[in-house]
């Protein structure tokens, strides 16, 4: 029967190819919506999806942490926030702060009902370190908490609700360099690669070049929770101020200057990797270990039938029927992942590649091994 019916196998191997096509660049979505909105009752905005938001121009002048007047360069970070998950496959970003200068980047993410909060930079040697610090069952889903993070030189602390949590004496999420901090690009929930969308509310910002006190922590607590936002203006050094009282349109705009913030109507990767390399979207979780899995599995199919395809189409040695079936699926694989460089909900991955490949090998060696049970034989 596989020998009568070769082009019935040619058939099947291009459906099969079809099925990888379709399952790789679904669901086509090359302009897909920005999912945002909002809050009607209250002033915030909501993140319910892949979603993202960004500043419109250049923040440097306003955030670079640099003051002549004191030796001590600080920052706090205040912001009100009210987590709607719990379960995520992999950490997602509900602020970033980003120097394109240096490639250094803050980052305040979410873990289950954990925050963490990650300092990025580059030393001297031109090596990348990564700061790591946080705090447990802070973001329980559905409560809403005010989250004050004030670091200088010296000191790193986490107030929740007005109250001192957990400090980290001689952490600082300064440069290591210069003891600054300066950013020209802040995001809310996403990371600018798009792989690491938040879902909940946020309710308020603001961004100071100093460290608060813990009373002014505190004294913030109660003008957040009684909606007077106006007594920020008059703060000293207040460097953004983000209320989300605005209720509609494309704009969050900034209270105290011009550092407004852009709610594109279509979902943006402003940092999109072109095949990334394996290592830099590694995750030891069940969610990566799944995706490997089904990038294996998924083309074990093509190997199989394809091999036995070109096995009775004309005589080859095993190792040209290996060679075509990787080159085949290899090139198959490949253009699915320079595609979905256009698909904002996709990313692209070397490591993709790889497996499918090897699915593609582990298929070729299953027909090999059973091409006899199975009746197979080569073109005269």
């Amino acid at each position: 029967m596989w020998n009568r019916n070769n082009k019935f196998l040619g058939f099947i191997c291009l459906s099969i190819c079809a099925g990888i096509l379709l399952a790789g660049l679904w669901p086509f979505s090359f302009w897909p919506e920005n999912k945002v909105r909002w809050l009607r009752d209250q002033n915030g905005i909501h993140f319910y999806g892949q979603s993202i938001i960004y500043s419109e121009k250049e923040i440097n002048n306003s955030l670079s942490l640099q003051r002549s007047s004191t030796p001590f360069k600080s920052i706090t970070i205040e912001i009100l926030v009210q987590s709607d998950s719990e379960t995520f496959p992999y950490p997602p970003s509900i602020l970033s702060l980003h120097d394109s200068k240096t490639f250094e980047a803050l980052f305040l993410q979410q873990w289950q009902s954990n925050l963490g909060i990650q300092r990025r930079i580059l030393d001297p040697n031109k090596t990348w370190i990564s700061k790591n610090i946080g705090l447990k069952n802070v973001l329980q889903k559905g409560q809403k908490r005010l989250i004050s993070i004030t670091s200088d030189e010296k000191e790193t602390s986490i107030f929740v609700d007005g109250k001192l949590a957990r400090a980290y004496p001689y952490f600082s999420l300064l440069s290591s360099k210069h003891n600054t901090m300066s950013c020209d690009l802040l995001l809310l929930g996403n990371s600018s690669d798009g792989k690491q969308f938040w879902i909940g509310s946020l309710l308020g910002l603001a961004i100071y070049d100093r460290a608060l006190t813990h009373e002014q922590v505190l004294q913030h607590f109660q003008i957040w929770n009684k909606k007077e936002e106006s007594f920020f203006m008059n703060e000293k050094d207040l460097v953004a101020l983000y209320p989300f009282n605005e209720r509609s349109g494309n704009r969050v705009y900034d209270h105290k200057g011009d550092r407004h913030l852009l709610i594109p109507s279509r979902f943006e990767v402003l940092q999109k990797t072109i095949l990334a390399p394996p290592w830099k979207g590694f995750r030891l979780n069940r969610s990566f270990l799944k995706d490997i899995l089904t990038n294996i599995l998924g083309f074990i199919p093509l190997g199989f039938f394809f091999s036995a395809y070109l096995w009775i189409r004309k005589s080859r040695s095993i190792y040209q029927l290996l060679f075509l079936s990787v080159l085949f699926a290899g090139s198959t694989s490949l253009a699915i992942e320079l595609l979905q460089v256009y698909l904002p909900t996709r990313s692209s991955q070397l490591i993709d590649v790889i497996t499918n490949i090897l699915g593609t090998v582990i298929g070729v060696i299953l027909f090999l091994k059973n091409r006899k049970s199975l009746g197979v034989s080569r073109v005269s």
